[in-house]
């Protein structure tokens, strides 16, 4: 919170950022009082596809708030379920937008095509975005550009842009209901390096809850909330709020924080 409230507010030097009054979010994490707070629970992040411990750890943090003071409700964000679909459209495009600029030749590493004499400039582009770009980067920028071409942009990215709106219309409806808005941080706890690696899509997956509040350019905040019975691994609560309303997640966060049992983790899973 500290951090937080040194570096928020406005630069002149950024078009991205807004000329609005920061919240005092160190005030706000050191109330940290929930009773008479409205917090939904979304409907659509949480049951069905959920690890075990994972929903156990969350309704245990959702009680443990109720018994604070807090009153739950239970909200619906239908959109949230095309999330994913629309987030993996809508930001491979972006990636491979921003990142035409490393072209090795204005921007960016250049490396020397290997056994070739007086390369063109398509051969070190081509050699220099080989070596600089790793798998998955090279797997967003070809998603990205596919999706960006001529006769497949309507279809894709334009299709993913609207359904952007409808999540952001879903957050707004929510936040006429409630204050802050609860959900676990991921489905799942963390799965051992290298275990998914050959499946990228079910490492997408894992973003299924943090997705919309990207795509609606939300505030949230990720709070560890005790370790699932079922692998013995840290498990999240996150909450998300309206836009600038940071101190809502620092008031909820730090009571939160407080009313659950957090052990001190005294080695890494290997």
């Amino acid at each position: 919170a500290l951090l937080h409230e040194v570096i928020a507010g406005h630069d002149p030097l950024d078009s991205t950022s807004i000329d609005a009054p920061v919240p005092s979010v160190v005030e706000a994490a050191r109330r940290g009082d929930v009773s008479g707070l409205r917090i939904g629970v979304i409907r659509e992040l949480a049951g069905e596809g959920f690890q075990p411990g994972v929903q156990s750890r969350f309704d245990a943090a959702v009680e443990a708030l109720a018994q604070a003071g807090a009153e739950i409700v239970e909200v619906s964000c239908p959109s949230f379920v095309h999330g994913i679909a629309a987030y993996y459209l809508v930001m491979p495009s972006e990636v491979s937008s921003n990142l035409a600029r490393f072209d090795a030749m204005r921007y960016g590493l250049r490396v020397a095509p290997e056994g070739v004499d007086g390369p063109s400039a398509e051969q070190v582009m081509a050699a220099s975005r080989d070596a600089g770009f790793g798998d998955e980067v090279k797997r967003r920028i070809v998603l990205g550009t596919y999706a960006l071409s001529s006769g497949y942009y309507d279809a894709y990215y334009g299709s993913a842009q609207k359904v952007r709106t409808l999540i952001a219309r879903d957050f707004s409806a929510a936040f006429e209901q409630v204050d802050v808005l609860l959900s676990p941080t991921a489905p799942t706890t963390a799965w051992r390096l290298g275990e998914k690696t050959s499946d990228p899509l079910a490492m997408y997956l894992e973003d299924i809850c943090t997705i919309p509040a990207n795509l609606a350019g939300l505030p949230g905040i990720s709070v560890p909330i005790g370790l699932a019975d079922d692998t013995g691994l840290p498990v999240g609560a996150q909450l998300l709020a309206p836009a600038l309303a940071d101190d809502r997640l620092y008031n909820a966060g730090a009571a939160l924080e407080r009313l659950v049992s957090m052990p001190v983790l005294q080695e890494v899973a290997r």
